[in-house]
């Protein structure tokens, strides 16, 4: 009887121990620490925002535009990436300040993290997943599993230790499949006069992050704005030097595919390809480039002007089955009529895709994101975030 007392008891202290396991939080992602033990927690910050939805009427379209997100006065608050894993689920992410905006509800409510008390901002996020990855003007890669609820951190420092200290800021993220992503940007290094193109990449959805040893990509790079990957292997990258690069083994080895040099020189910040052949690549002063043949051949197309003469910075691009949306940024005082344009894929015929007829609805025109599903787009306009419907060709 003793003896089947003593296994009873020990069947239940098992049982217990087993149940507190499972009520532990997640543990952080290998390398990753949560970021109240490495950052200061008197500048973290949690709340839960509330948003009013309004709605106008795209004047080009005749569609209906949801304001998923608004903020009366922003000051230097400004969002410069976005992703949405469907309709509900979605993040936005900015500055000053390290900031993310998290919403489950289509943008009814939105939890919003802040983690810097300084100016600088993020700039571009992914999903993997159920996990969220969010880097930017940080040496951290920032990740949560739980929409916001928790975060952790990696300290991509650690990555650079051979050749020195470095000063990274990472501009964007993507995930190829559900293993395999990359992080591209800058940085300097201690003791170096020019700044490095960095390249970072995950084989374990985003579990661990290494640093690719590029071969091809020079200093004169100035370090890798955006990127596109038609693969795991065939990766397209635009870089500030105004110099596209190409790669057929995943990053390793890079080939020039484009440059603009001389009178013509132009920082390249966008890319955008809808298969092998047909891509896009913008950057400032409103030069976008289109190829139909893989980037053997480029051809400039004419964008319109804003009211003063001026053409904006091509910031985003995406592509749709019919057409490609591109999105364009102008810091000023005075508001835009439009900042996004649709071109059709044969490069031809670029016109404004979102208008207003409503005087109450003012574009701000400083735009550096935009993303598309099935049916809708998601455009970014400082702190406003717009959803409307695509409208498809007739047949």
């Amino acid at each position: 009887m003793k003896i089947l007392q003593s296994l009873i008891l020990l069947f239940i202290v098992v049982l217990n121990s087993c149940k507190g396991q499972n009520n532990q939080e997640e543990k952080p992602l290998t390398g990753f620490n949560k970021v109240e033990q490495v950052l200061d927690n008197e500048f973290i910050t949690k709340n839960t925002i509330t948003q009013k939805g309004t709605n106008f009427l795209n004047a080009t379209t005749n569609q209906e535009v949801s304001v998923l997100h608004h903020i009366e006065k922003t000051g230097f608050h400004m969002y410069n990436g976005l992703a949405f894993k469907n309709k509900n689920v979605g993040i936005i992410v900015g500055g000053a300040g390290l900031i993310t905006r998290i919403t489950k509800d289509g943008g009814k409510t939105w939890l919003e993290n802040r983690f810097s008390r300084f100016g600088n901002p993020f700039y571009s996020v992914a999903f993997s997943g159920d996990n969220i990855f969010v880097i930017g003007d940080s040496e951290y890669i920032f990740t949560t599993p739980d929409f916001g609820k928790n975060w952790s951190v990696f300290n991509t420092k650690e990555l650079f230790e051979k050749r020195g200290r470095i000063s990274p800021k990472y501009y964007k993220t993507r995930f190829v499949n559900d293993k395999i992503g990359f992080i591209v940007g800058s940085g300097y290094i201690s003791g170096e006069e020019n700044s490095i193109s960095v390249i970072l990449k995950t084989v374990d959805a985003g579990k661990t992050w290494a640093t690719i040893e590029h071969m091809g990509l020079g200093k004169e790079t100035e370090g890798i704005s955006d990127f596109v990957a038609l693969s795991e292997k065939e990766i397209i990258v635009v870089t500030f030097s105004g110099r596209s690069y190409k790669s057929t083994d995943g990053g390793m080895n890079w080939q020039l595919l484009f440059e603009t040099d001389g009178e013509d020189f132009v920082n390249l910040n966008s890319i955008a390809f809808l298969n092998q052949n047909i891509g896009l690549i913008g950057g400032l002063n409103g030069d976008l480039f289109y190829t139909d043949n893989s980037g053997n051949d480029w051809r400039k197309i004419d964008m319109p002007k804003d009211g003063d003469g001026y053409k904006a910075n091509i910031s985003d691009i995406i592509f749709t089955k019919e057409s490609a949306l591109i999105t364009t940024s102008i810091s000023s005082d005075y508001y835009r009529d439009t900042f996004v344009y649709q071109l059709n894929i044969d490069g031809t015929n670029c016109r404004p895709f979102l208008t207003s007829d409503n005087e109450d609805v003012l574009f701000t025109g400083e735009s550096f994101g935009i993303q598309a599903t099935a049916d809708e787009v998601l455009i970014l306009d400082r702190d406003n975030l717009y959803k409307t419907a695509i409208q498809h060709k007739v047949k």
